[in-house]
């Protein structure tokens, strides 16, 4: 771009456009197509370009000529904003943050105009980004309140935002688009939902992603596979709360969108590559939304399994919309109602009829909701099958054992509950038979340890039913006691067994997250040791001589690492008292033995 001192303003905007053009082509069209070895080829030669026109139009806006300084802005502040994401795309943050600072400066004082608005809320944006991107927050946080800002009062004026094409367009007659307002706002929304999450205030990012979102829908602005998982993602986050009202809602709306998708896919008659891309990854994310609605249904029955546990009296009074959680909306998000998090144009009632979003309170409650936690389930296993993605199969089945633990929780039956619990021991016995331990080591050390609880649970329900019954118990039973100490042992031990090193030593220090599951591991081989029914003194003291063993074990762990003995010391206490306790059992088995003898 070149300007003289005779050049006409038609003139100055047709030499603008021409040039513009050939840098929208070079950023648009040929950056994507760059070679591996220059990736910002293209991006280069953009601000090359761009930086003549900075240079042309200072010579413009510093000459006497009477022309129009808004337009002249504007026209050098769109440049000034392409230079600045051409460095910060191109790993320059400190040029980015000079020239969109000048860019910022620059149009400040027409912060109000429709020729300057879109262009300087996108300037915050990205000044936003930049200060998010250097693990600044909050300062990234003020430029995007600040395009917030200028957004809500640009509004206010009833005006509508015209863009750099019709500013450079030779014709007088503008037209507008109200995208071009809406679509940078959306992602300001976005950006400082991000900025919110980094920030820690997690209820406030949530709701900046649900009004993204919502923005998305109402502009029919989004890709439906993205704004599903969006959608879908978000749902969890409301659950893990008690929000069972808003996650619902966000995952019925993540089907409808994919509904409506698939309904597109099915109607296309095309069958060349790209379609069958488009199908394969609908396949993909249809089964990732699956598995939300089968969280959804497992948090919820997890939830309703802890009230029901911690606070039986006030069963009636439970919230599960979210408004039990304190919003300080000084930034007048949601409008202060945190249960208005709903998308209002959209029909979701094909799915939210399906579920349910209150407390679970009886077994039929919870069998509704397992049915459908297994319908999920098994529509995700349908592309997610242990010869193609073993870890997401084999997470999945660890959602149906833990979907059975919730429903035998339900359950007054013993019988049935045992039956229940006897089925996720198949289940899991099966998983175990076809995964490798060499390659899925952290996965089988899980499953042996849940084996293990399984097994524990089994026998308690059959030993609160020898105490019900208040007689003999049969052969048959007993042989059955001694069978399910066995398995649970068994289990636990090669849970344990599976971090000791080549010698059969257990490191000095565990990471804190197995410190829990093996010390518990330890105990329940110790207290099961001692449910053993032994028929002979002999058998009893190599039983007891177990169960010291393995508390012993728990005092030698935690009595070698501070952080352990913190964080178990109600199970530290009781097997330090064990440990007492059974040496004078066994010298009291040994003594009868001699006795016998």
């Amino acid at each position: 771009m070149i300007v003289t001192t005779d050049m006409t303003a038609k003139e100055m905007m047709n030499d603008f456009k021409e040039t513009y053009a050939k840098v929208r082509k070079l950023l648009d069209d040929d950056a994507p197509n760059d070679p591996t070895n220059e990736p910002y080829l293209s991006k280069y030669k953009a601000k090359d370009i761009l930086n003549k026109m900075r240079e042309a139009l200072m010579i413009t806006k510093g000459s006497e000529r009477n022309w129009d300084n808004v337009k002249i802005d504007a026209m050098l502040g769109v440049v000034l904003l392409n230079i600045g994401i051409i460095d910060m795309e191109t790993d320059d943050a400190s040029a980015s943050e000079k020239v969109l600072t000048e860019a910022e400066t620059l149009l400040l004082p027409h912060s109000s105009k429709p020729e300057v608005v879109s262009t300087l809320i996108n300037i915050e944006n990205h000044l936003g980004l930049l200060w998010s991107n250097r693990d600044e927050p909050e300062k990234g946080k003020s430029f995007l309140l600040k395009a917030k800002e200028f957004y809500e009062s640009f509004k206010c004026t009833m005006q509508m935002p015209i863009s750099i094409e019709n500013i450079i367009h030779v014709s007088d007659r503008i037209t507008s688009d109200i995208m071009l307002l809406e679509k940078p706002y959306t992602l300001t929304l976005y950006y400082l939902a991000q900025v919110y999450g980094s920030l820690k205030e997690n209820l406030k990012s949530a709701i900046y992603c649900h009004v993204t979102l919502r923005r998305q829908l109402q502009y029919n602005d989004y890709d439906p596979i993205d704004w599903s998982l969006n959608s879908a993602t978000l749902s969890q986050f409301f659950a893990e709360r008690n929000g069972f009202f808003q996650s619902r809602h966000h995952l019925a709306a993540a089907s409808t969108i994919l509904d409506q998708y698939e309904a597109r896919l099915l109607a296309d008659e095309t069958n060349d590559e790209v379609l069958m891309a488009k199908k394969e990854q609908f396949n993909h994310r249809s089964a990732d939304v699956a598995r939300c609605w089968a969280k959804y249904c497992i948090i919820l029955m997890t939830a309703s399994k802890n009230r029901l546990m911690s606070d039986p009296d006030n069963l009636d009074e439970a919230i599960t919309d979210l408004t039990n959680l304190q919003l300080e909306d000084n930034e007048n998000i949601c409008g202060g109602d945190i249960k208005n998090l709903v998308f209002p144009d959209l029909d979701v009632s094909k799915h939210e009829k399906k579920i349910g979003h209150k407390f679970l309170l009886t077994y039929q409650d919870a069998r509704e909701v397992f049915l459908n936690c297994q319908t999920w389930l098994n529509k995700a296993k349908e592309y997610y099958t242990p010869d193609t993605l073993a870890s997401d199969y084999i997470q999945l089945v660890q959602d149906n054992s833990e979907a059975y633990s919730f429903l035998a929780f339900f359950e007054e039956d013993d019988g049935r509950r045992a039956k229940m619990q006897k089925r996720r021991i198949d289940i899991i016995e099966d998983l175990l038979k076809e995964i490798n331990p060499t390659y899925y080591l952290h996965y089988c050390q899980q499953l042996w340890h849940e084996l293990g609880v399984i097994y524990s649970e089994i026998l308690d329900i059959k030993l609160d039913s020898v105490k019900k019954n208040e007689g003999k118990p049969t052969p048959h039973l007993l042989k059955k006691i001694n069978m399910l100490c066995e398995k649970s042992i068994e289990n636990y031990e090669r849970f344990i067994e599976s971090f000791k090193d080549k010698n059969g030593i257990l490191p000095l220090r565990m990471e804190e997250e197995f410190v829990r599951p093996l010390v518990c591991a330890y105990a329940f081989i110790g207290r099961n040791s001692m449910k053993r029914i032994a028929l002979d003194k002999q058998t009893q003291l190599s039983h007891v001589k177990k169960s010291y063993e393995s508390y012993q074990a728990v005092v030698d762990i935690c009595s070698n690492d501070k952080n352990s003995a913190k964080m178990m010391s109600v199970e530290y206490s009781l097997c330090q008292e064990m440990v007492k306790i059974l040496p004078i059992k066994i010298k009291k088995l040994e003594a009868e033995m001699v006795t016998l003898k």
